[in-house]
């Protein structure tokens, strides 16, 4: 069985840092560029119970639902999640996600990862429609649902916000790999890690950073320990100014030995052949 290897495109700066701290960002999933992400699942919700007749409650009040779960998204704690791409030379991603085509990506052998941490898991991201749908129903949330419209019927406020705010909760796991269609040619895959828990040496506390106009929390991996068994390639940016020497030099001061020979160094970094300007 291969090595399972997926790409982290980013700019040079973040390639840059990445190696030479030998870290990985886990973000927020709510601060990724899908407007939808996580909310795209939830409102599948509605769909689910409107094929349902036993659901009339939650459907007549579905606007009231929508909104609280959207106020609560705000406030839930999320999973924090590393994107990768199976695929190491997408021009949308370069053009998202690699400084217009100027970065890199790096590839990370995704198996190694997972088993350097037990707070870290991974899953494809879904991106057919169909597939949500069945997903939903396979979650076994039709108790959670009797009980909202149960709560809804009886127009106990209180009940209702509680109700939904289990609900949320309960489909929480599946709402960050379940992506609009539109973001197929992506061909995400997600690391993810608990919110809270720790793992010492290798996962950070949640720390911050800002854009100059918003705070964002996130987490970081620690990779140090397995940093040469962990990045296998580099796939280099369609409009990069890297010079291939220097960026040789760099990777051989990292200790890689694929910068060691001519050979090896053709193995393992690679020139996108996006033609792209």
């Amino acid at each position: 069985m291969g090595e399972k290897i997926y790409y982290h495109y980013c700019s040079v700066d973040t390639f840059f840092n990445i190696m030479q701290t030998s870290t990985l960002r886990l973000g927020n999933p709510l601060s990724m560029n899908d407007s939808a992400e996580v909310i795209w699942f939830l409102e599948l919700v509605g769909e689910y119970v409107d094929n349902e007749e036993s659901y009339k409650g939650i459907s007549e009040r579905w606007e009231l639902v929508e909104k609280i779960m959207k106020d609560m998204i705000r406030e839930i704690d999320f999973p924090y999640i590393l994107c990768l791409s199976r695929e190491s030379d997408v021009l949308s991603q370069w053009r998202s996600y690699a400084n217009d085509g100027k970065g890199v990506a790096i590839g990370i052998d995704v198996d190694r990862l997972l088993r350097y941490s037990t707070l870290l898991s991974g899953n494809d991201i879904i991106y057919d429609s169909e597939n949500q749908m069945k997903l939903l129903g396979e979650k076994g949330i039709d108790k959670y649902l009797s009980e909202l419209n149960k709560a809804i019927i009886n127009g106990d406020d209180t009940t209702i916000y509680n109700k939904i705010r289990i609900l949320v909760s309960y489909l929480l796991k599946d709402a960050i790999i379940c992506k609009n269609p539109a973001f197929k040619e992506e061909d995400e895959y997600r690391i993810s890690c608990a919110p809270h828990k720790c793992d010492e040496g290798k996962i950070s506390e949640i720390k911050f950073r800002t854009n100059n106009e918003v705070i964002f929390p996130y987490r970081e991996i620690y990779f140090e320990n397995i940093k040469h068994s962990l990045i296998k390639s580099i796939t280099i940016g369609p409009k990069s100014l890297i010079n291939n020497r220097n960026l040789r030099l760099f990777i051989k001061q990292q200790g890689f030995q694929w910068a060691m020979s001519e050979e090896k160094w053709e193995q393992h970094v690679k020139v996108s052949k996006a033609t792209y300007r």
